[in-house]
């Protein structure tokens, strides 16, 4: 007995381009990507798994997690995000972080939200999520907040909470 198939390579070649797109041209494993600026560490990013994408929009895309560090002009640590899925595009330079996101600053507040958004350009994090912002001695609920990505001034939208008024 035999058997035999066949297709025709315009069919094999029209099967591969549609699929190009859903693969990464570039994975890499354990990455760690520093930005810096004028020389000064700025941000660093933590990631188990980076996938580059080439498509109409570029993108990078953290599927096992990401943290990112940042850190004011003369290079001290002031605040860390934490997410469990991140997508960069690489052509606006914005970031959304998904899935248990988290950012704390140096005073110990900490956020926590379900999406973020890191605009790298105007070095600012904000979300139009429910968000929930814990410090020393209020709990803080809202939907949406946008602040410095050092998570150091930050605004809530439509908040609600036990917050300490001083007099």
């Amino acid at each position: 007995m035999l058997f035999s198939c066949s297709n025709s390579m315009e069919k094999v070649m029209e099967l591969s381009i549609q699929n190009e797109e859903n693969y990464p041209v570039e994975t890499i494993e354990d990455c760690e990507i520093i930005y810096s600026d004028s020389a000064q560490v700025r941000v660093i990013l933590n990631a188990m798994v980076l996938n580059r994408f080439v498509s109409e929009t570029s993108y990078l895309e953290f599927t096992d997690g990401v943290r990112v560090q940042f850190f004011n002009a003369k290079g001290k640590k002031e605040s860390n995000l934490v997410a469990d899925y991140a997508k960069l595009n690489e052509e606006s330079n914005l970031m959304i972080a998904k899935n248990n996101v988290s950012v704390r600053n140096v005073d110990g507040d900490v956020l926590e939200s379900e999406e973020l958004i890191w605009d790298q350009e105007k070095k600012e994090i904000y979300s139009e999520e429910f968000v929930k912002i814990t410090t020393e001695h209020e709990v803080i609920y809202g939907n949406g907040f946008v602040s410095n990505q050092n998570f150091t001034k930050y605004m809530i939208k439509n908040i609600k909470g036990t917050i300490l008024v001083d007099n």
